[in-house]
């Protein structure tokens, strides 16, 4: 028996896929597809969708090759402060994914940030805003959750590629519609060193095998008890 209920719980994901690169492309995620094949960077403004399962909604993102600060995962990265017109400050930017979802299940949110010290702008922490929103059928939203991140940049290089030290960060909510967005704000404004993004993942939490490990105890439980033996 305890063997039994071993090979089921081995045979449990140990996790899921990302959500984001299934719905759209493997490195979707991670703002890898479409290769723009750009020589440092680009800038988009809000409606651009050419970021693969992104939408700039506000301000203005640069996505960024690793020619000019190595990217958490793969060749790209988003700063999250968009150039602007010469002599301008970058503008605040936002980005948002729409992913389906399943309502009362528990969702895990993963994502990189870091920073930058450019152009004798030293100013810290940056700060980011998270907001996880639910869609229904009418297009109306209702917020699920709001969290802010600081990162504290510490370079002290301008040569490019500059080298850059990533933080993990991670926000967790449960889906209360069958769409939810997920959107990403810049709060570090007038700066001309931002706060970045990369390697967004969204995953599905495994439900805990409960009645599986309540047989695995069960099972262990058998093993220790003897049979009582009459005189």
């Amino acid at each position: 028996m305890v063997s039994a209920v071993w090979v089921a719980l081995s045979a449990l994901p140990l996790s899921a896929a990302n959500i984001i690169d299934s719905i759209h492309q493997p490195g979707a995620g991670s703002f890898e597809v479409p290769d723009p094949g750009i020589v440092s960077y680009e800038t988009f403004y809000p409606g651009d969708t050419d970021i693969d399962g992104w939408e700039v909604m506000e301000g203005s993102v640069d996505w960024v090759r690793s020619t000019v600060w190595n990217a958490s995962q793969g060749a790209y990265s988003i700063d999250m402060n968009g150039t602007s017109a010469p002599g301008d400050p970058p503008s605040v930017g936002s980005i948002r994914t729409m992913i389906s979802t399943t309502i009362g299940t528990a969702y895990r949110l993963t994502f990189d940030v870091s920073g930058y010290n450019g152009f004798g702008n030293t100013t810290n922490p940056k700060q980011l805003e998270v907001s996880v929103k639910a869609v229904d059928l009418l297009g109306d939203t209702a917020e699920i959750s709001n969290t802010n991140h600081q990162f504290f940049a510490t370079n002290s290089s301008s040569v490019t590629p500059l080298a850059l030290t990533w933080e993990t960060r991670v926000v967790t909510f449960t889906a209360t519609q069958a769409t939810t967005t997920v959107t990403f704000l810049s709060r570090t404004t007038n700066n001309h060193s931002g706060i970045l993004l990369d390697n967004v993942s969204i995953e599905a939490v495994p439900e805990p095998a409960t009645g599986l490990l309540a047989a695995l105890a069960g099972g262990a439980a058998l093993r220790r008890r003897r049979p009582v033996r009459k005189c």
